[in-house]
């Protein structure tokens, strides 16, 4: 095996790496989304709330398999993921508004400037909340009650 594909091999192990490569690629869709939004001539909220959606259909799968290899319930790692990403896209909702009627910002740079804040946030949720891997009561050495991540 070469010496980079080792590495990458490596890379792809840690799931903050994952997590930034994820959530990258999803942000981008997100913005994506809003701009065509903009561009068809939607309010800059109709056109967030409508990727909202869109996203949170593609990064739930994403996140949980790819991410954080959840083997959790599916039904319970959705709610948490819902809760969490709730928290960040009314974060979003909140700071994007501000940004660009106080501030006078363009819509899509206070959502990249907002989505830049709130990714590490949302990475923590997900990584301790959403897809906890819960262990026994028998398992002993993890006082926080808390599987080791890969």
């Amino acid at each position: 095996m070469s010496r980079y594909s080792e590495r990458a091999r490596t890379l792809w192990s840690r799931h903050e790496i994952r997590y930034l490569l994820v959530a990258g690629t999803t942000s981008a869709g997100y913005l994506l989304l809003v701009s065509a939004g903009l561009l068809a001539g939607w309010h800059y909220m109709v056109a967030i709330l409508a990727a909202q959606v869109v996203t949170i259909a593609c990064a739930f799968p994403a996140y949980r398999n790819l991410v954080f290899e959840s083997q959790g319930s599916v039904k319970g790692d959705f709610v948490r993921f819902l809760s969490v990403w709730s928290s960040g896209a009314v974060a979003g909702v909140v700071a994007t508004p501000f940004l660009v009627e106080v501030f006078g910002m363009n819509p899509l740079v206070a959502q990249v400037l907002a989505i830049v804040v709130i990714a590490v946030a949302s990475y923590l949720g997900h990584r301790f909340f959403s897809f906890r891997t819960r262990v026994e009561p028998s398992g002993a050495g993890h006082s926080d009650g808390m599987a080791p991540r890969r």
